[in-house]
């Protein structure tokens, strides 16, 4: 007799709901990215859940081509559509699992989900907030509801897990935000040529959004650069591109700030001397681990978990212009060994992404789905 077919599979590969917001640009969707190319696809097949198209859809469907991007409202400022309309696409899905990287805005996602019948619900945090940052008032007021419908919670590190689920974060798993250590090594005055770069450089890597705190290492760098020869190399997108370029030309830096639209950085990790991170609050960033690997000390901002030092060859600053200029003309030499230090603390994606497989599989026959 054959065995009867899974409602929560199809091709034989276990259906996960992916819910990632904004996937033009962002630490989150690379990331799930880099466990998607490493773990079992042949067992589980990941859908995004996405507000918009973009870049993102592309490389996923080159890594997988039935693997589907769906667009949903934005929970953010449309939850009242969003709600609904994420509730029937994750019923017509059948999903097993509904994945939420929302942080606060888990609350709708994963009230979507409950509604939807998805049996494993999973809140992630990605990331910290405090009174700094963008829509405080209206985190503080969903942080104790975003977890409210989740069967699991898991999170990126410790800091944010403390953040997001208060009371509760011991009960998050820790998954790291692994990465693709062989992609990314230490270079020289040949990579800096290659790029038509010369000198001392300075990167950045991301998005061009306030919670980056961009305005802010452009004016620091200003005060390096009118001591010494300096360039800044930003890589990136986002909101704040065009505000960005006016207040470099403002300051009338020039060449001397290169911004380079979203691509594979890591060339400009190999050439570069220094990563700079001055954000207003983050979770885990992979792009600080990105430029550890590829030996670069970095420059952070002191909201960043210490945790992010995993190469031992960071700074955490506070944010004053001048404190940030002296560090960007002073900071520490590249080491060779960043990818063995990173290896050693568990952030290679090549020997880490089995971890979420069996987390899934856990999380399933907690719910009583042996699949």
């Amino acid at each position: 007799m054959k065995a009867r077919p899974s409602p929560y599979a199809e091709d034989g590969r276990i259906k996960v709901a992916q819910i990632i917001g904004n996937a033009a640009l962002g630490g989150v969707a690379a990331c799930l990215l880099n466990y998607y190319r490493f773990m079992d696809r042949g067992r589980y097949r990941f859908d995004f859940f996405t507000y918009a198209p973009s870049s993102f859809d592309e490389r996923l469907k080159a890594l997988d081509p039935q693997a589907r991007v769906l667009t949903v409202p934005r929970l953010d400022t449309r939850f009242y559509k969003a709600v609904p309309a994420l509730k029937k696409q994750l019923a017509e899905g059948g999903y097993a699992i509904a994945h939420s990287h929302m942080t606060t805005l888990s609350f709708f996602a994963l009230r979507a989900a409950k509604k939807a019948h998805v049996p494993v619900r999973i809140c992630h945090a990605h990331s910290t907030f405090d009174r700094q940052s963008d829509h405080y008032l209206v985190k503080a007021v969903l942080r104790p509801f975003a977890a409210k419908d989740a069967t699991h919670l898991m999170s990126c590190g410790t800091l944010a897990a403390q953040n997001l689920y208060r009371k509760r974060a011991e009960d998050a798993a820790i998954l790291p935000n692994a990465i693709d250590l062989r992609h990314f090594a230490p270079g020289g005055e040949d990579a800096k040529a290659a790029l038509r770069l010369s000198g001392r450089v300075l990167l950045f890597v991301g998005r061009f959004a306030p919670q980056k705190n961009l305005l802010f290492l452009l004016d620091a760098f200003s005060r390096a650069r009118a001591r010494e020869p300096l360039t800044l190399v930003l890589v990136g997108a986002g909101e704040q591109s065009e505000s960005l370029a006016a207040y470099a030309k403002a300051l009338k830096l020039g060449r001397d700030v290169r911004f380079v639209a979203p691509c594979d950085p890591a060339p400009y990790y190999a050439a570069a001397d220094a990563f700079c991170l001055p954000s207003l609050y983050e979770g885990f960033p992979v792009v600080g681990l990105e430029a550890q690997a590829a030996g670069l000390p970095c420059l952070f901002s002191d909201k960043i978990t210490p945790d992010a030092d995993v190469a031992q060859n960071a700074v955490f600053l506070p944010l004053d212009a001048d404190v940030w200029a002296e560090a960007m003309l002073r900071s520490a030499a590249k080491r060779a060994d960043g990818a063995d230090r990173l290896r050693e603390a568990g952030y290679d994606i090549r020997l880490e992404a089995d971890r979420l497989s069996r987390f899934y599989d856990r999380a399933l026959l907690d719910a009583g789905l042996p699949l």
